[in-house]
């Protein structure tokens, strides 16, 4: 069990395919349930607590090692795919037939896998933070960055003073054997286009939604302006989506306004599944 990855009481699950999965579980009072992915639970563990007011949430933890059987064309894992069917088969495992899915930049992709795979399992789907990349790439900053961890840190946070020991506490529980697949990070965390076969497909599929999507982004994240066309693209290719753009605020908006994001949470699943005819 990877409990090193949450902060607070770990629980783990065996699925039927021998995989261990680790996660976190709130609000067990509630009936309806929500569903986050995250390669760990410290920093976005506050938003989850407030929505564990009204939901059963589950925090299930995106693994880097154990057994695989989703490969790309060269051989490796596709981690995307592998952590999105992981999901799918916790969620069946535990009996969960719909759920609410929200996931935060890399914690997206389980989402997108299921929407694409899976949809009839998604009662709704917030995207925080990250979108299928349609256009191409304008700049690079987000991964120049995270060469200097700290300077990625005064980059994506508000308020570096307060925000800063939070992240570097989430970093320093990662293990050495964490980092022996990390080039699926760049390959594969934040880029949700990667799970179909191509970007015409990928287009037609959202195109075609036909369940609540919403994104939230804040406009001084550099990752946002990394792929600022696709971003502002989005809106206008995912059918019936809630979009919410947040001036000024980061990449890391979990840590400088947690109950924020939860509100934005809570707003786009209240206004999606409210008649307004």
């Amino acid at each position: 069990m990877e409990d090193y990855k949450i902060k607070g009481e770990a629980k783990s699950v065996v699925l039927d395919n021998s995989v261990e999965l680790t996660y976190l579980e709130l609000g067990e009072n509630n009936e309806e349930v929500l569903i986050s992915g995250a390669f760990f639970f410290y920093t976005f563990t506050p938003v989850l607590e407030k929505l564990a007011q009204r939901y059963h949430v589950y925090g299930v933890v995106m693994r880097f090692t154990g057994i695989t059987d989703q490969k790309d064309s060269l051989g490796r894992v596709h981690w995307g795919n592998q952590w999105g069917k992981d999901i799918y088969d916790f969620a069946t495992k535990l009996g969960i037939k719909r759920f609410h899915y929200v996931g935060k930049c890399h914690g997206t992709i389980p989402g997108w896998y299921l929407f694409r795979n899976h949809r009839e399992m998604l009662i709704d789907f917030a995207s925080f933070f990250l979108a299928p990349h349609l256009k191409k790439q304008v700049s690079d900053k987000w991964f120049d960055l995270l060469k200097n961890p700290k300077n990625m840190m005064a980059a994506a946070i508000r308020n570096v003073e307060k925000g800063l020991p939070k992240k570097m506490e989430e970093m320093n529980a990662l293990h050495k054997e964490d980092m022996a697949e990390a080039w699926a990070i760049k390959e594969y965390a934040g880029c949700p286009e990667k799970l179909w076969n191509s970007l015409d497909e990928c287009e037609q599929d959202l195109k075609n939604c036909d369940i609540p999507v919403g994104f939230l982004f804040g406009s001084d994240d550099p990752f946002f302006q990394d792929h600022y066309d696709s971003n502002m693209y989005i809106w206008q290719v995912v059918k019936g989506c809630h979009f919410v753009m947040l001036n000024g605020e980061k990449h890391l908006m979990e840590i400088d306004v947690p109950e924020r994001v939860a509100d934005e949470v809570l707003t786009f699943i209240d206004q999606a599944h409210k008649n307004y005819d």
